[in-house]
């Protein structure tokens, strides 16, 4: 073999040719399932969501926060609409709400370990809302308000003001 010369495939086509061709082959497709646009999995208004939201605190009519008192739960009607307290705008239906006892933990010094304790005249209240969203693969919006577990949320309707953060969300009719 002469120097310089290289192996062909068959005699007709360079091996180095060849991997060059696969390799643009692979980096084309990668960047066109990357850059491809992402569908979303239902349109707007076509899925029926319920979240459960924990109210911890709420605010008073002065809007001085305060923690969830005993009872503040028979506040909360079912059937009222619930709305974004920031904004203005309508984020579901109140379909339940029920209520546990408040917690905090405290040190033990007597016997040196941290005891869960519960606080007399508070609780969580948990306030169960059913609406029409879009859910994509990204979020889910109840019309242009994106609600996820974890999230923070800021509530309100004619008889309370409060906020909490989304505990649960399920997907309940298309």
């Amino acid at each position: 073999m002469r120097k310089g010369s290289s192996k062909k495939l068959f005699g007709l086509i360079h091996v180095a040719d060849i991997l060059w061709v696969i390799l643009i082959a692979v980096l084309v497709f990668g960047a066109m399932q990357f850059s491809a646009p992402q569908e979303v999995s239902a349109r707007a208004g076509d899925v029926t969501v319920r979240y459960t939201i924990e109210i911890g605190d709420r605010r008073n009519a002065a809007g001085e926060r305060r923690l969830a008192w005993e009872g503040f739960h028979e506040n909360v009607l079912i059937g009222e609409t619930l709305f974004d307290a920031q904004m203005g705008f309508p984020i579901g239906t109140i379909v339940d709400v029920y209520a546990r006892p408040f917690y905090v933990d405290a040190l033990d010094e007597s016997s040196g370990i941290i005891r869960r304790t519960r606080v007399e005249g508070l609780e969580y209240t948990y306030i169960v809302v059913e609406a029409r969203a879009q859910i994509s693969d990204y979020e889910t919006l109840i019309g242009s308000h994106p609600i996820a577990v974890g999230r923070d949320i800021m509530v309100r309707n004619k008889y309370f003001a409060s906020e909490g953060f989304v505990i649960t969300i399920e997907e309940i009719s298309r």
